[in-house]
């Protein structure tokens, strides 16, 4: 398979977004579900990893749709090679 170099960096960026959002929630909810603590009243930093959640859920999707181009693209390039 081909893949030209804007869209192998591209696809790598995202990764490192989803990834860094990923450790982002998790550290977070790490904190806000530590049995030691008292519950919190403020939710805040619940929120925040609820939003980090979202932001590496939209990283995955872009991801996604760049994978199938870079797939389909190669597709048709093999075809009209063949």
């Amino acid at each position: 398979m081909i893949i030209d170099n804007e869209s192998f960096t591209q696809i790598a960026l995202h990764i490192r977004r989803a990834s860094d959002n990923l450790l982002t929630a998790a550290r977070q909810i790490s904190t806000v579900c530590d049995p030691q603590d008292q519950a919190p009243t403020d939710r805040s930093d619940l929120m925040s990893a609820v939003e980090s959640l979202v932001a590496m859920n939209e990283e995955f999707i872009v991801l996604e749709q760049l994978l199938r181009a870079v797939w389909e693209a190669n597709r048709s390039e093999n075809q009209t090679v063949c």
